[in-house]
């Protein structure tokens, strides 16, 4: 697939085509668990009026500018282009900021392609002339001038595009930022620079499925997983429910700088109206009319080029279940998970998750809602949850303190979570909207 409208290799210093600074509209998407929020962002690559980097290549761009972001321009630049040399090479080892040294290859962008012979990539040097002529328009001065935080990102965004051949001339583009992690550390300084014109969109997927399928994913990504893995595999299904900024609320501790801020509920009450969750389960089984949903919501006009899964116009493939699927398939979402949860774990986490089936629509029988039943569910915690003792085997504790060590845990993850579960359930946080 190619994407619409092409740019000629004139001089980007003659040429500049598109201000930077008209990027001003933002969408950020995150994930719940093991959702799809990659397969989201690549059915929205091809569009012609959409911005963005393959993957999570920009998730930590924030932890990039508090490095380099009083630098010169020339310099920010120089520090770009070698700590983002995955842009260039896919297979490159460079370790990217927050997101780790095989950006490229974790998502095979070195196999793309209907024939897995192709590789995702721009011109260095196209790059760079690009960057740099789409900088002067903000600063004269290489060498003492300073660039703003938000000009920088959107330049890239533009420069990438326009490196990749698109004409953007006339455009009134849309970054898809990639942020990925639901946490305010990583979307505040986005928030800042682009609200109002920022939306957050979620991909959620079953919550029991796609809890498991984060556990099992951990256990295969860690050598040596700790024994709080299942707690922070529960602790994460709640708070990631929730809009960014509402997942504070309910917290003994909140964060200082909501705390001190006078405008703390109106920006919790803006993000929370700003955002929307899009199930993974409706992507695959019904994508034009849920791809319309979220146009019609982000105020795209429809393109077919919206029902291929790309990055950088060229065909994506990932690896699921230890087979390789691209686009619009259903091994996703038919996998259950049954090595890290039994039936008698769906029985009682059906309970625990209720609220969540609820607000986005997913089957569930009425009784599981009945707010006693809920209550008394967690007598049924007793036994431990076969993702629990699937660590433990992994950990194969031998001596007394070893085992003491897991009965520690045991009791205090219930402990953690049923406190946190308690608190939401006495004073119920609104959870994402479904789109």
């Amino acid at each position: 697939m190619k994407r619409s409208g092409n740019m000629s290799e004139s001089n980007p210093f003659d040429n500049p085509s598109l201000d930077p600074r008209r990027a001003e509209r933002v969408v950020s998407i995150h994930y719940y668990g093991r959702s799809g929020s990659i397969f989201l962002q690549s059915l929205l690559d091809g569009h012609p009026d959409v911005l963005t980097f393959p993957a999570n290549y920009l998730g930590g761009f924030y932890s990039f500018w508090n490095e380099y972001g009083d630098r010169s321009p020339l310099h920010i630049v120089k520090a770009f282009l070698h700590h983002y040399e995955v842009l260039f090479d896919p297979t490159s080892t460079e370790e990217v900021f927050d997101v780790g040294p095989y950006a490229g290859q974790e998502y095979d962008f070195d196999k793309m392609g209907p024939n897995h012979d192709e590789a995702l990539g721009v011109d260095r040097e196209r790059f760079r002339d690009i960057l740099l002529a789409k900088c002067l328009i903000e600063v004269k001065d290489f060498e003492n001038g300073r660039l703003e935080r938000k000009f920088f990102l959107q330049a890239l965004h533009v420069a990438y595009a326009e490196a990749l051949g698109r004409d953007l001339t006339g455009r009134q583009p849309l970054i898809v930022f990639q942020a990925h992690t639901p946490h305010i550390d990583v979307i505040e300084m986005l928030f800042a620079d682009f609200v109002p014109k920022i939306r957050f969109l979620h991909s959620v997927r079953d919550p029991i499925n796609t809890m498991a399928s984060w556990f099992n994913e951990m256990m295969r990504f860690l050598d040596d997983p700790p024994l709080v893995l299942p707690r922070r595999t529960l602790g994460r299904s709640i708070d990631h429910a929730k809009p960014i900024l509402s997942q504070h609320l309910n917290k003994d501790i909140i964060d200082q700088r909501l705390e001190t801020d006078p405008d703390t509920q109106r920006a919790i009450e803006w993000v929370a109206e700003n955002s929307r969750a899009v199930r993974l389960e409706d992507l695959h089984t019904k994508p034009r009319e849920t791809l319309e949903k979220i146009c019609a919501w982000l105020e795209l006009d429809w393109h077919d080029c919206l029902l291929e899964s790309t990055f950088d116009g060229k065909l994506w493939h990932w690896s699921t279940g230890g087979r390789t699927v691209s686009g619009f398939q259903t091994a996703t979402i038919k996998q259950q998970h049954s090595d890290a949860v039994s039936w008698y774990d769906r029985l009682r986490l059906r309970f625990f998750f209720a609220d969540k089936y609820d607000a986005w629509d997913y089957p569930l029988a009425p009784w599981y809602r009945w707010a006693v039943l809920r209550v008394l569910s967690f007598g049924l915690w007793f036994l431990p949850f076969r993702f629990e003792i699937s660590l433990w085997r992994r950990r194969k504790p031998k001596t007394l303190d070893d085992w003491r060590q897991v009965f520690l845990y045991y009791r205090d993850m219930r402990q953690n979570i049923f406190s946190r579960w308690w608190s939401e359930f006495r004073k119920p946080i609104a959870l994402i909207k479904r789109l």
